[in-house]
């Protein structure tokens, strides 16, 4: 990085964008869980943590300010429910002072059902989280057990019901397929309890064993063995079926909702839009660029602690100002933006529109690509993606081959 003194970023017109806050705190990391995590429970480490936060959008503020309009904040973690409300609400009202967020921004929580009390769905709603996702995972309690999940079923629907009371009526659950051992006939009992409960999403993702999870190194023993490839798809198949007949629209691979409540701030992800992570090891993307913050939280408190509020570091050749907790950036070429562009468009109903393409490359998309375009239509041909004049998409069958097809674009 390079250093520089009061060498700002300085937006010259409002930028849509969505804050990530990464709160990484968790009472016990899930045996398949790879996203990075603290199991421990101090207060003193919450508040100290929070403080950073702020520090940190405080930073931001000094070169966004309020030409940062963010329309979307989300909460992911670790277990961000089990952050006090009183920490949340200075969290945004710190992110208030430094930008301006949307009336109407969706606000989200992650949360554990073992973690929630009327005190604190009150508390959150009161601080302004409009929008709850809530790990379910599953309504198997040996399901769940096997998971390493603190909590069990009844958690999910007393929760549920909670939530309800507190004022939350925009909620996703997170559904998980493809554990050794689950039934397709458990597969189906689960979509429809959570079905039953009337969510206004669901996110249901197949169960991916990491090398440096507690799974994995079980699978690298021998003591477990993974879901074959069939019994995962057909379980996904199934799933979608359960869920286009309750009236939600499949608009991502591993996500679904009723209409016009699909997340907006994980669509920012798949659209190539940018967005502000903040927290230790929080992923950001401005205008172009990518850049991390360190992954260990007694280093990122501390760096924040020595920030310098009118001091930052330029990052490359960019305008982008980072504050001193980052540990990585990169600055995308063309070709980079292009390949990212496409391959996260790829993961949605919509596919690629090539009038947005166009519009932001300058460039025609069968222009860049004209030497995968005949690879791509032997895709068509099949029945894996569809193609016309206006986009390119993947089929529900180009779903189970999806990494395959989109290499192609990388």
């Amino acid at each position: 990085m390079t250093k520089t003194n009061n060498q700002f970023f300085n937006l010259e017109k409002k930028m849509a964008a969505g804050i990530y806050i990464h709160i990484p705190f968790c009472i016990k990391k899930c045996f398949y869980c790879d996203f990075f995590s603290l199991p421990l429970d101090d207060y003193k480490l919450r508040r100290e943590y929070a403080r950073a936060l702020i520090y940190e959008a405080a930073f931001y503020g000094e070169r966004y300010g309020k030409n940062l309009k963010a329309d979307t904040v989300f909460f992911g973690g670790g277990t961000p429910s089990l952050m006090e409300p009183g920490l949340i609400a200075r969290i945004m009202e710190s992110l208030n002072k430094n930008f301006d967020i949307a009336s109407d921004a969706e606000i989200t929580m992650e949360c554990n059902p073992a973690t929630l009390t009327p005190e604190k769905l009150k508390g959150y709603r009161a601080a302004g989280i409009n929008r709850l996702s809530i790990g379910a995972q599953s309504f198997n309690d040996e399901v769940l057990q096997k998971l390493g999940r603190i909590h069990k079923a009844e958690d999910i629907e007393k929760t549920f019901d909670l939530a309800r009371q507190a004022g939350f009526d925009n909620m996703n659950m997170d559904l998980m397929f493809a554990v050794p051992g689950l039934t397709l006939k458990e597969w189906r009992k689960t979509i429809k309890q959570a079905l039953g409960m009337k969510p206004e999403h669901i996110s249901f993702y197949s169960l991916e064993i990491s090398e440096e999870t507690v799974f994995g190194h079980m699978v690298s023993e021998g003591k477990m063995k993974e879901t074959p490839v069939e019994k995962d798809r057909r379980m996904y198949h199934e799933a979608l079926e359960m869920l286009k007949k309750a009236g939600f629209n499949h608009y991502e691979i591993s996500n679904a909702a009723l209409p016009k409540r699909e997340c907006r701030h994980n669509l920012k992800y798949w659209s190539f839009s940018d967005y502000l992570g903040l927290g230790a090891s929080a992923h950001s993307f401005i205008n172009k660029v990518r850049f991390s913050n360190v992954g260990e939280v007694n280093q990122y408190i501390s760096a924040m602690d020595r920030q310098d509020m009118a001091k930052g570091s330029r990052l490359g050749d960019s305008d982008v100002m980072g504050a001193g907790c980052i540990d990585y950036f990169h600055v995308n070429s063309a070709m980079d933006s292009i390949a990212e562009y496409t391959f996260t468009a790829l993961r949605t109903k919509k596919g690629v529109d090539f009038e947005d393409f166009e519009k932001r490359f300058k460039i025609y998309f069968w222009d860049v690509f004209g030497k995968e375009r005949s690879m791509f239509e032997e895709y068509v041909r099949n029945g894996y993606a569809c193609s016309d004049s206006r986009h390119i998409a993947l089929t529900c069958k180009g779903i189970d081959i999806s990494n395959k097809i989109m290499a192609l674009f990388v």
